[in-house]
């Protein structure tokens, strides 16, 4: 055989080999991707190296990123870089801006983030939490500052006896008008005529009798209605009523708060002022309003006063960002997360993403491979030739 065919045939079987065994190793790094056994034995290398190792190299993954890729700190030098900053900032503008024209409602605003049916969950969940919320604050405030066996004078401002003189005067100046008001009315004319015919009738025997005959009940009544006012304006009655009233006040005065609530509501005073809250605080009305209300209306008015305090807002949420980030990397468990997520990841995807980024190295290791065969097969023919 000739020595440069000798050559030539030793260079490409070497070249060759070298090949096809590089490109074979970094076959084997992905495949078999399962196990092979004959006779119950497992064959050798099998699976490949990253289907075996998929586990581990997920777990050193986990530890790579949260360690040296997406770390707190390399997220707080983001937060703070001038850039992002104002990339938020022309962000947050641009939204305000749109918001400020949009005919959308709240409702229909959260109606692009959760289904109708969840949207009503939420504003169920939202008014039982207000209700629940206002019922312990009324609890907190009650029980934290004694309300249930303090007496009432106590929490009443500028209780004295100089003030209740006042307040029982008063009481009694409009209880006396609205009776006589009452009784110059058609109501409290008849009333009285009922009365009279009553006593009449009670009278009985001769007297009852003769009355019934000679007493005109209608003129009787136009005789005593201004007897009955003028003893309603005279100063006994108004002093006796005021009396009566500021005796009242004081009584209730002495008495603790709970109990005062109780003898006028009939239940215990906690009770009756959660179930007073609770009727009278509308919330499913309130929250019906707040989803009915456009953007436009909340948002356009208060552009101005908006972007002006933009400024200090951003720097206030993105500080606040920033001092959140350990507490959320910590929460979050990114390692952790890292290893789950590439656990899940289909192996013929990975080799695909691996190939697809390194397939040009992939490449070029087969081919020095060739070269290198192809190497050695000279340098093998040319030790041979020298050897002969």
């Amino acid at each position: 055989m000739p020595n440069w065919l000798f050559i030539l045939v030793n260079v490409c079987v070497a070249a060759f080999v070298g090949g096809i065994t590089n490109h074979f190793a970094i076959k084997m790094l992905f495949h078999p991707r399962e196990e092979k056994r004959i006779l119950g034995r497992r064959l050798p290398f099998t699976p490949g190296l990253i289907p075996k190792r998929k586990d581990e190299i997920a777990e050193s993954l986990g530890h790579v990123v949260s360690d040296y890729l997406v770390t707190s700190e390399g997220l707080q030098d983001l937060i703070r870089k001038p850039v992002f900053r104002s990339k938020m900032e022309d962000s947050l503008r641009h939204k305000l801006e749109e918001w400020s024209q949009s005919e959308l409602s709240f409702g229909d605003l959260a109606l692009k983030v959760w289904s109708p049916e969840q949207w009503e969950r939420l504003k169920l969940q939202a008014e039982q939490s207000a209700r629940q919320l206002t019922s312990q604050g009324a609890a907190a405030v009650w029980h934290g500052y004694g309300l249930e066996a303090k007496p009432l004078k106590e929490l009443v401002p500028g209780w004295s006896e100089e003030t209740i003189q006042q307040w029982s005067s008063a009481a009694a100046d409009v209880v006396l008008k609205e009776l006589g008001n009452t009784l110059l009315s058609a109501k409290g004319q008849l009333m009285l005529s009922s009365l009279a015919s009553s006593l009449m009738d009670k009278a009985g025997g001769f007297l009852g009798t003769m009355a019934s005959i000679f007493v005109d009940e209608d003129k009787l009544i136009q005789k005593l209605t201004p007897m009955l006012i003028q003893q309603l304006e005279g100063e006994k009655v108004r002093q006796t009523i005021t009396e009566i009233i500021s005796g009242k006040i004081n009584q209730y005065g002495e008495m603790p708060l709970g109990d005062v609530i109780e003898n006028a509501a009939g239940e215990p005073g906690l009770e009756w002022v959660t179930r007073t809250l609770d009727d009278k605080l509308p919330w499913s009305k309130w929250l019906q309003r707040i989803e009915d209300l456009r953007l436009a209306e909340v948002i356009g008015p208060r552009v101005p006063a908006i972007e002006a305090a933009l400024p200090g807002l951003l720097d206030k949420g993105l500080g606040f960002l920033e001092r959140s980030i350990p507490a959320a990397m910590k929460a979050v468990n990114l390692p952790q997360l890292v290893q789950e997520q590439v656990e899940k990841f289909p192996i013929e995807r990975l080799e695909e993403v691996i190939l697809s980024v390194s397939g040009r190295e992939f490449r070029a290791i087969t081919w020095l491979g060739v070269l290198l065969g192809g190497m050695i097969g000279l340098f093998q023919s040319l030790v041979t030739m020298l050897w002969k």
